[in-house]
């Protein structure tokens, strides 16, 4: 899967620009954005630059801090919760991958994200309502979506594996036309523990980037 992986990134004509976004709180937006960040790194060549738009929080800027001196040197990190968010990115002249991590309320910053976004990545809980909750995600992505194209992908996070929830969340939502990843992130020590750190294992979310890129390449 790894070497897979690296071919993916490698052969791509131009970075990776993911956004981590769901306007609602408490679904594992920053740690999704932040392995992520840290799965670019490690098997892509490119720098990465991870952005922190999150006002109410600013969790993976923390966690970059709190890492100190483990933090990887190829990961840039910059906490820009503000509607100029596009042109810091334009203006900071970085030349990799980003990843922008967005808040749970603030549409206009989710917005300007995905201005400058390839992929959209929604992390969700496996629970009937959050499908009633993604609308104003949605409509967010398909505003921008008339003038640049956007790959959206929804993520289970904090999963249970064979719950009747997980089940019917996903067929619900596939339902709707709604690309649902088949990778989910099971509800494991492994991420919760991971904050404020650099883990050698990244657990699925490099697996989570694959099926994002090959989602993509076979469109």
């Amino acid at each position: 899967m790894t070497e897979h992986l690296k071919t993916l990134l490698a052969e791509r004509d131009e970075p990776v620009t993911i956004t981590v976004g769901y306007l609602k709180g408490g679904t594992g937006k920053s740690t999704t954005a932040t392995l992520l960040a840290l799965a670019l790194a490690r098997y892509s060549d490119l720098p990465v630059m991870l952005v922190d738009a999150d006002a109410v929080n600013g969790t993976s800027y923390e966690w970059s801090e709190l890492a100190g001196e483990e933090w990887p040197s190829n990961v840039s990190v910059n906490y820009w919760p503000s509607m100029q968010l596009p042109k810091r990115i334009r203006d900071s002249g970085h030349t990799g991958h980003v990843v922008i991590d967005t808040g749970p309320s603030d549409a206009g910053v989710l917005r300007g994200a995905l201005s400058v976004s390839d992929y959209l990545v929604t992390p969700i809980a496996a629970s009937p309502s959050e499908a009633a909750r993604l609308q104003p995600t949605l409509a967010a992505a398909a505003e921008i979506g008339v003038n640049r194209p956007i790959d959206l992908s929804i993520l289970f996070t904090r999963t249970k594996p064979r719950t009747i929830a997980l089940r019917e969340s996903r067929a619900a939502l596939s339902d709707l036309g709604l690309n649902v990843l088949d990778t989910d992130v099971p509800f494991v020590q492994l991420y919760s523990q991971a904050y404020g750190t650099v883990p050698e294992d990244l657990g699925v979310y490099p697996a989570v980037l694959e099926e994002i890129l090959n989602g993509s390449d076979d469109e």
